[in-house]
């Protein structure tokens, strides 16, 4: 199962239609997929056949987006001022508790996140959803995911860490609520203690994996581009954490 989401964050409706057009070879593809947004928004997303589920929910009705709204403090330094805004980062950490929702409302194994704009950097787009087909038909028995920099790097709340990608992974059910605690408990010290800030989801998954994951989590080299899912490993030939 696919799982995905778009909130008009920023308040530019006009925008719409060319995110709409950048997901449409995904959503026309027929993987199963379960789709987020707001309620006000379900409608226009009516072109898509049934193997698009529209579930229209409020953010606000999230968790972890709600620990990032409610963060008071200065943003990282390293940020973004116009893209890297309290709802984009309350946003990008919400990721984990939209795959845990969507597996309340079907009975898959595994659940692949794939931003919904991800074919923005993708270059061969027929063989991005060829591949997609595949791994969504494949079991894998750990949080499968890809990342630009090997464990070890320096970490600071005040910049980008790209351990992850970020826009692609693939997550077994067994492993969404424990993921998702782990998730919850650093992003609310992050939002709450004053030596750190609200940053960006990779950033908080970096912590996760380092301090409570290392064991089922499976990383593997990539870039944001095509990389992000042709150089995953098969489950049956997966390598060792690294």
């Amino acid at each position: 199962m696919l799982v995905t989401c778009y909130y008009d964050i920023y308040n530019k409706p006009e925008r719409f239609i060319e995110y709409l057009y950048l997901f449409y070879d995904i959503g026309i593809s027929g993987i199963p997929i379960i789709l987020f947004t707001d309620p006000l928004l379900v409608k226009k997303f009516r072109i898509f056949p049934p193997s698009v589920k529209v579930i229209g929910m409020p953010l606000d009705l999230f968790e972890l987006y709600s620990i990032g709204k409610k963060y008071t403090g200065r943003l990282p330094n390293g940020r973004n001022e116009k893209k890297d805004t309290i709802e984009f980062y309350s946003l990008m950490n919400t990721k984990i508790e939209f795959i845990l929702r969507a597996a309340e409302m079907c009975e898959d194994t595994n659940f692949i996140w794939v931003d919904f704009g991800i074919l923005k950097i993708i270059k061969n787009t027929e063989r991005f959803i060829n591949k997609l087909k595949s791994v969504n038909e494949k079991v894998y028995d750990k949080i499968t995911i890809p990342g630009c920099w090997a464990m070890g790097r320096g970490f600071s709340v005040e910049e980008v860490n790209w351990r992850f990608c970020g826009g692609f992974f693939v997550i077994p059910r067994n492993h969404i609520e424990s993921f998702y605690e782990h998730s919850r408990n650093v992003l609310r010290d992050f939002c709450t203690q004053s030596i750190y800030k609200l940053t960006w989801e990779t950033n908080v998954w970096n912590i996760v994996e380092y301090f409570a994951c290392k064991d089922i989590i499976q990383w593997f080299f990539a870039d944001h581009n095509d990389s992000i899912i042709h150089n995953i490993p098969n489950p049956e030939s997966a390598i060792t954490n690294q």
